[in-house]
């Protein structure tokens, strides 16, 4: 192996190596100034919720003071109805939603078509957003969480109206509307009876807090609890600030691997920040869920919140993040309207969903990035992740089954770079044929290495060999592998898919977790078996530390792949076993009497 040659793999080893680091929280260092607004609490998955009703409970308190909000307490199970609080349910087949007539807005929502847990009798996803509701309004004295809303509609229907007017003679009428799937549509109209304009300040309307969900995948830090917006102006794109800014918001960190290190007892529990950028939505989202405003006309501004979880035994641990859209101060005349219109999503991170409802929210799900050093890669991944997810949806709705869909979906790719696999094979065959000439070159030319090259390159030219073929098939297959990783990583198709042994192929295998120390994941040993077996196979040019090095690639991939999503070893491991066959039978082609 030439040092071209040495170049290419160490660059495709190190490619490797930074995608599984590449979105592990970190950034550049930022300082963060004090909080203008408490944070919201992180959502919570706990079981069913309370029964559908308008329920009432107890006397009205006094109101409290409405000059500033109250800061949201930090839950991790279900909210309780205030006192004669009204809670009316919205419903249809996709989504359970309760609103609280406190402040107007969203406190729970129910994903009918997800189980809370893999269990056959679990009840559905529920997002308990009470400690901090979805929709809820800030900077508006009056119109806030504190306050109590008139009601009419609702009740397991589709719409419902809030209406109240504030001291100050600022009507607020909000109604909401389930849209189509698990969209709400919100209609803000604001009035007034009184002879002059009444300015209507700066106010936030609240996406609702994310918690990060458990995970024993170690790929948990990438894109697994984010906060995202889409500009309005200067086309960048959706802009990503979870795995980068958030961390860095509870203060600087001495480099890019501290969250797993870093001293946490001088950093805030909750922190807010201000990005200043005018989007056109904005999104809370974890592993496999989301929440999505937007407002028709844009914001002004939007405000991350994140929570860090002080009871981790080491290192920094975000575990919830929401957000705010900022929207612009204005007036309202007399006898005359303001209208604001809102689209609030909550559901799964589904591609095809998400797509579907316009202004790139299918971004969400980071299938590909713009700009940077690999720039290239992102821009080939954001074709490249839809068009492979498609696939495996298709190819489950055939064979009802993800595990067989992704073994069918390997066998695809497989075929379709056959023919490139197998002309590197044949070259790196004759590259072995050939290598004795060219150790006779190498101690020929020992201290002439520029004549050394040369000479070695023209007997390659002689023999009709290619010394890059080896490396082209996994150049061509390094933006396949990238976006397999990327949609099997947190696809929500994959969400508690059993295959064989695996309940789960979301997360690792995680067998015997109460009884080994370490839990048992047999994929990623079979996998490491089959990488083995497939380079006693391949052909080599006989180059000791080529082999020294490629020695060492099935243990560094076992530390790799172990704790990684089941779908992915799954795929690799398929990968490998068709590889295997495929120089099976290159081999009894080759057999005696054939050339050479």
């Amino acid at each position: 192996m030439n040092r071209q040659e040495k170049l290419i793999v160490a660059f495709l080893f190190a490619v490797m190596l930074v995608w599984v680091f590449l979105y592990r929280p970190r950034g550049r260092v930022r300082q963060v100034p004090e909080p203008t607004e408490p944070a919201p609490a992180e959502a919570a998955l706990p079981p069913e919720s309370e029964p559908a009703a308008r329920v009432p409970a107890g006397a009205l308190p006094e109101p409290e003071p409405e000059t500033a909000d109250a800061p949201p307490e930090i839950r991790s199970e279900p909210s309780e109805p205030r006192a004669d609080e009204q809670r009316i349910v919205l419903s249809n087949d996709h989504i359970r939603v309760m609103l609280s007539s406190w402040g107007a807005a969203v406190v729970s929502a129910e994903l009918t078509e997800y189980p809370a847990t893999r269990n056959r009798d679990s009840g559905p996803v529920r997002l308990d957003l009470g400690s901090g509701p979805a929709l809820s309004l800030t900077g508006l004295p009056g119109l806030s969480t504190n306050c109590d809303y008139a009601v009419s509609g609702g009740d397991g229907g589709s719409a419902v109206t809030f209406t109240r007017t504030t001291s100050e003679g600022l009507r607020l009428e909000r109604r909401i509307a389930l849209g189509r799937g698990t969209v709400l549509n919100v209609r803000d109209v604001f009035s007034h009876e009184r002879a002059g304009t009444v300015p209507l300040p700066a106010y936030g309307v609240a996406v609702g807090p994310m918690q990060m969900i458990a995970s024993r995948a170690s790929t948990r830090g990438v894109s697994y609890l984010g906060l995202d917006a889409l500009p309005e102006q200067g086309g960048a794109g959706v802009v990503h600030w979870g795995k980068k800014v958030v961390p860095s918001l509870f203060g600087p960190r001495p480099s890019m691997l501290s969250c797993a290190r870093a001293d946490t007892s001088h950093m805030p529990e909750r922190v807010s920040h201000h990005t200043g950028v005018a989007a056109a939505w904005a999104a809370s989202k974890n592993k496999f869920f989301v929440q999505i405003l937007s407002v028709k006309g844009g914001s002004s501004d939007v405000v991350l919140h994140a929570v860090r979880n002080t009871e981790a035994s080491r290192g920094l641990v975000v575990s919830g993040v929401a957000a705010e859209m900022i929207l612009a101060e204005t007036f309202v005349e007399p006898g005359d309207a303001l209208v604001r219109e809102m689209t609030y999503y909550v559901g799964p991170k589904d591609y095809s969903v998400l797509k579907e409802l316009g202004q790139h929210r299918q971004a969400v799900m980071e299938l590909g990035w713009r700009g940077g050093f690999f720039g290239w890669m992102g821009a080939i991944l954001m074709w490249l992740c839809p068009a492979l997810l498609w696939m495996l949806k298709a190819l489950y709705a055939v064979i009802p089954n993800y595990g067989v869909a992704i073994i069918l979906l390997t066998l695809i790719v497989k075929i379709v770079f056959w023919p490139v696999t197998h002309k590197s094979t044949e070259s790196m065959k004759k590259m072995q044929k050939i290598q004795p000439l060219v150790s006779e070159l190498r101690a020929k030319y020992r201290d002439k290495p520029q004549r050394m090259n040369q000479e070695i390159m023209a007997l390659y030219k002689e023999h009709k060999v290619n010394p890059m073929a080896g490396c082209l098939p996994v150049l061509i297959q390094i933006p396949v592998f990238i976006a397999l990783f990327t949609v099997l990583r947190s696809a929500v198709e994959l969400r508690f898919a059993g295959f064989l042994w695996i309940r789960d192929l979301s997360e690792p295998e995680g067998l015997l977790a109460d009884v080994l120390p370490i839990p048992l994941n047999i994929l990623p040993l079979f996998m490491t078996a089959t990488t083995v077996l497939q380079q006693k196979l391949t052909p080599t040019a006989g180059d000791p530390q080529q082999q020294k090095m490629m020695a060492l690639m099935p243990v560094v991939f076992l530390f790799i792949f172990y704790n990684m999503p089941s779908a992915l070893v799954l795929y690799w491991s398929t990968n490998q076993c068709l590889s295997i066959g495929q120089l099976l039978l290159q081999r009894r082609r080759t057999a005696p009497g054939a050339e050479g």
